[in-house]
């Protein structure tokens, strides 16, 4: 087996929704389609899944036959695959899995298994880490600052574990769903840190692996600090707006004289998220260069009043239909002149009836007679109770 080729996905989240309405496996599909082509070409030993295989704990039926069929697909190609489980993954459920994959040469790890997270087959050896939640291996009573130093440290001890159990291995590779420190997530270059949650030094990965496969962040990227080539590959679509204008790819290496060539395959979208702003001097025109088939949106609104809002929202959702994923508002001059007006004179507090007609005036709703006749009941009723 000279060289060795592997192909490294992760973060499938296989049955995503978003705004409770569109449902996302067309996505993935449309994803799992390009790698499955190019394992058909390029016919590598391995596919490396590295965890977030589904988006929920439990899945529903066309997720799973998704993914099962998907699985099936790469191993009649003569590629074995290698799935080890994510936060978002139930552990009982994918266990489901296990009994039948074995026989189509799918290796699939739900959760760690201290005397078993190693898989070997000939002369490659892959270290198993699927996520590890900070509440199976810290104390968490003595406060949260030193349970994050625990998990910090209890990860790098299992994989330094790991780098000394596949020594002698002529191929060695860890695939683990972690957070590493220092990397970026989301569409900003903010760097997450030890300090910001439960996350362990990219220095803490065993040289003796020369390649690290991971999942968890969704944006592609290698660990600069790592000693050897790691990297997260990042979702293989655009799961929520925090993805907006990101690029997805996935990875097909080639080990050879014990080094990695990492080649980085990147996917076409099915569909495109982004987000506009309406602003207060535009009209629904202004947004027609966003009207795509593939191209859904999330439109934040500036407006004066909620009445106004409401009437440029339902415009937004006449012109845009089911690309419409989210609207938002962010509002203007909260206050009305008069309402400014009325705030800096005293008098005008003291009389509740004109500031709640100001109010639904302010609302863009016409005022309640009989809502007025209930406030001067109250009303009357306090000003004889405090004389």
């Amino acid at each position: 087996m000279s060289p060795l080729k592997v192909v490294h996905i992760a973060d499938l989240h296989a049955g995503k929704v978003n705004n409770k309405t569109l449902n996302r496996n067309d996505d993935l599909l449309h994803s799992l389609e390009q790698v499955l082509d190019l394992i058909k070409e390029e016919k590598p030993h391995y596919l490396i899944v590295a965890g977030d295989i589904f988006d929920k704990s439990r899945p529903d039926s066309e997720s799973s036959k998704l993914i099962g069929e998907f699985f099936i697909k790469v191993a009649e190609k003569g590629t074995k695959v290698v799935a080890i489980g994510g936060n978002h993954d139930g552990g009982s459920f994918l266990e489901i899995f296990k009994p039948w994959s074995k026989a189509w040469n799918i290796e699939i790890f739900p959760k760690l298994d201290i005397n078993n997270f190693i898989y070997t087959d000939g002369e490659v050896a892959i270290a198993l880490v699927p996520y590890i939640s900070e509440k199976g291996i810290t104390d968490l009573s003595e406060g949260e600052s030193q349970s994050k130093i625990q998990y910090a440290e209890r990860i790098k001890k299992l994989l330094q574990l790991a780098g000394k159990k596949v020594e002698g291995f002529k191929y060695r590779i860890l695939t683990a769903h972690l957070f590493f420190a220092n990397t970026k997530v989301g569409k900003t270059e903010q760097e997450i840190t030890v300090s910001d949650t439960y996350a362990v030094e990219q220095s803490a990965i065993p040289e003796t692996f020369q390649y690290v496969a991971l999942g968890h962040v969704h944006r592609y990227q290698r660990l600069e600090e790592a000693k050897t080539d790691a990297f997260y590959t990042g979702s293989l679509y655009q799961l929520d707006f925090g993805e907006e204008g990101q690029e997805k790819f996935f990875n097909y290496v080639v080990i050879e004289n014990n080094r990695p060539k990492v080649e980085k395959v990147k996917l076409s979208l099915k569909r495109i998220l982004k987000k506009v702003i309406l602003s207060q001097e535009s009209s629904i025109n202004d947004l027609t260069e966003f009207k795509k088939p593939n191209l859904y949106l999330w439109v934040e609104i500036e407006a004066k009043t909620p009445h106004e809002f409401s009437i440029k929202r339902e415009q937004l959702e006449k012109f845009f239909g089911e690309n419409l994923l989210k609207v938002t508002v962010r509002f203007q001059n909260l206050r009305s002149d008069n309402l400014k007006k009325q705030n800096s004179k005293s008098d005008s507090i003291k009389d509740p009836l004109k500031m709640y007609r100001e109010y639904y005036q302010y609302l863009g709703r016409g005022w309640d007679p009989s809502l007025e006749r209930v406030l001067k009941h109250l009303v009357e009723k306090l000003n004889h109770q405090t004389t």
